[in-house]
């Protein structure tokens, strides 16, 4: 469990979320993440293991449901969804079937759904009545979920799941697990290109960390006539009135 931290290729395998069995990749991806995370918040060697096993077994009541229902294409009634949100019951039952003890991973279990404004499932829990790594890692299930495809909707890349979670996933979960999370896999990675809604298109060159939306860039702006185009240094940060569309893709 101590490789998941020491090696981000895992990391990036995760951020690649190749094609195979959604739920065996959605275990393995939220251990990892899970784990980045924690060691934002300088979790020590044991609880980061602890971090790691929980990742894995967040959605062990999954197993417990009919194929038919997991892996439906179409949009759930709301029986259906009724259903799914009872895994993690079923997932304390698994656990003492087998006679497990781990009294964080059932606490996982039971809270990872819950949220920090009392919108979570099943006991409505709000703040601090959510153990931190049940927040953790419901946090990195909903970021594996966002890069996940499904048949009603695609995928979307690293940056934009993200982006996504910082603009609109502060009252659900508390802000300095977002800012792990952006600080640890960064959101404009160095040397990324990207457009502007200037339209113009920058690579980003430093990170501003207090503002992962907001790197400084290395932007080709255009000249006078018969004149090379200049490179200027532009941070977002100072510049509010400029904002990144979009990632450019490679070559």
């Amino acid at each position: 469990m101590a490789s998941i931290g020491a090696h981000d290729k895992l990391v990036q395998t995760v951020l690649q979320h190749d094609t195979g069995d959604y739920l065996v990749k959605n275990a393995v991806g939220v251990a990892i993440v899970s784990v980045k995370i924690a060691e934002a918040l300088r979790y020590e060697a044991a609880k980061l293991e602890q971090v790691a096993l929980a990742g894995l077994l967040h959605d062990l009541g999954m197993f417990a449901l009919p194929d038919s229902l997991v892996y439906k294409t179409e949009t759930l009634t709301d029986g259906e969804l009724q259903q799914v949100r009872e895994h993690s019951q079923h997932g304390i039952r698994l656990l003492k079937d087998v006679e497990v003890t781990y009294p964080w991973v059932e606490k996982v279990i039971i809270q990872e759904h819950e949220r920090w404004d009392g919108s979570g499932y099943p006991n409505k829990l709000a703040g601090n009545q959510i153990d931190e790594v049940a927040l953790i890692i419901g946090l990195a299930d909903v970021f594996d979920a966002l890069m996940s495809a499904r048949p009603y909707r695609s995928g979307v890349l690293p940056h934009r799941a993200i982006r996504a979670l910082l603009v609109n996933g502060k009252t659900v979960f508390p802000h300095h697990l977002l800012k792990a999370l952006a600080d640890q896999l960064s959101i404009y990675p160095l040397g990324t290109t990207v457009r502007l809604n200037t339209g113009e298109t920058g690579v980003v060159s430093q990170l501003n960390r207090q503002y992962p939306l907001r790197p400084v860039l290395q932007v080709s702006r255009q000249a006078a006539l018969g004149h090379a185009p200049v490179m200027k240094m532009v941070d977002l940060r100072a510049e509010t009135s400029v904002h990144i569309v979009e990632v450019m893709p490679i070559g």
